[in-house]
């Protein structure tokens, strides 16, 4: 998909700063796919304490290592 966006000369030279890359259109790649992954960051920031967390990490762990290990001495 082609998408026409106007940047001054200079939002392009601090864009290309910014992200380390010497090619415009690459730095603008990397500056969205940096934004998306903070705006989803932000998003899972909001659920803080909103979501009920079980901590039974070690149970799942000790699961699936009893797991692997019935696999292995089959």
């Amino acid at each position: 998909m082609v998408t026409s966006i106007e940047l001054s000369e200079q939002e392009l030279a601090e864009l290309r700063d910014l992200t380390e890359q010497s090619d415009s259109m690459e730095a603008i790649r990397v500056a969205m796919r940096d934004y998306i992954r903070y705006a989803r960051r932000m998003r899972l920031k909001q659920l803080s304490g909103q979501v009920e967390m079980i901590d039974n990490w070690r149970q799942l762990e000790e699961s699936e290592v009893s797991d692997l290990n019935d696999d292995s001495s089959k």
